[in-house]
């Protein structure tokens, strides 16, 4: 992880990451601005941010994403006193760093799109509550399907998102557990639900808008002696110490207010569910489907990803969009 600090402290000071962020972004707009122009749907405006960001790379950062088409992926799963199937998320958004073939640290969140419709956003309750809890479910069709019993961990609060279209051309990311709380029981998102966010303090969003990190404590506290030496080592460099994330990487953000706050959370490596940190995985379940995906796509100059025991030799099924950004910080090309 000492290797992953030292390139986080690079990039920070680094002028040319600035620049790179900026032109993700600008990409970004300009493809939901011609979506939005030629009246597309949710899965039209996912196709345009794909094009617009394979490819892009800057300093051993390389941003990659496909779509690939097929049946819709449904589970299946209690909904507090009664079962119901719904589809899981339509897109996925992974941050992978590696050192050469050895992967440092992995992250992933399931992203549930919406376009407004009279500047509203309808939202599904049951499909929110699965987003949130990540009760046990079953596979109805499409990726899952003969998977039973999957136990996705949701400790950061930001494995399930929804990604929030808005005219003419804006995308607002919130975690599911930050929808719940807008919504109070509501079916639909407006605007001015969304807008208490630009002043609430932490404090009285539940915790929910803060930075805390919740991978860092639970190995400190498996391997006390090797973790004091290691953040003996990051206090000295560094001067900090990083509990809440480390020089604005490395957070635990639930809400982007926009495509400018969404590409920097990405690029940061903040967004989403830690799945591996610290030489191990941290998130079984969840780490096995991600490593699922990023084999299943083809991505390349992969790191050497572990055997999947939850998924197996099965051939993907689905219609799914997957946003992969790969740090390799060996590399500075």
């Amino acid at each position: 992880m000492m290797r992953l600090f030292e390139k986080i402290s690079d990039l920070k000071r680094d002028t040319g990451f600035l620049r790179f962020q900026t032109t993700v972004t600008q990409a970004m707009y300009e493809a939901l601005g011609q979506a939005y122009a030629q009246g597309e749907g949710e899965v039209g405006m996912v196709k345009k941010l794909v094009a617009a960001i394979d490819g892009k790379s800057y300093r051993g950062i390389s941003l990659a994403s496909q779509m690939i088409h097929g049946s819709r992926s449904y589970v299946e799963f209690n909904c507090r006193d009664k079962p119901v199937t719904k589809e899981l998320g339509d897109m996925l958004v992974i941050s992978l760093v590696s050192a050469g073939g050895e992967r440092l640290f992995q992250r992933i969140s399931i992203i549930q799109n919406k376009k407004d419709s009279s500047g509203k956003w309808g939202i599904d309750l049951e499909q929110l509550y699965l987003l949130k809890n990540f009760p046990l479910f079953t596979g109805n069709k499409g990726m899952f399907r003969n998977c039973r019993d999957i136990a996705f961990r949701n400790e950061s609060g930001c494995l399930g998102s929804y990604g929030l279209f808005q005219t003419p051309g804006e995308m607002i990311v919130a975690s599911a557990p930050l929808v719940t709380e807008l919504l109070k029981g509501k079916k639909t998102l407006s605007p001015s639900d969304i807008q208490v966010l630009q002043v609430m303090p932490s404090s009285q969003s539940g915790g929910l808008l803060n930075n805390s990190v919740p991978w860092w404590p639970r190995p400190f506290l498996r391997h006390p002696e090797e973790s004091f030496h290691f953040f003996e080592k990051i206090i000295r460099r560094y001067g900090v110490i990083p509990f809440g994330g480390f020089n604005g990487f490395l957070g635990n953000v639930h809400f982007c207010r926009d495509i400018c706050d969404f590409t920097r959370a990405w690029t940061h490596l903040s967004l989403g569910e830690p799945t591996y940190a610290w030489d191990q995985v941290v998130n079984p379940d969840v780490d096995a489907f991600s490593v699922f995906i990023l084999r299943q796509y083809g991505f390349d100059h992969l790191p050497k990803l572990p055997s999947d025991n939850v998924f197996g030799d099965r051939e993907f099924e689905g219609t799914l969009a997957v946003f992969l950004m790969h740090l390799d910080v060996e590399r500075d090309e």
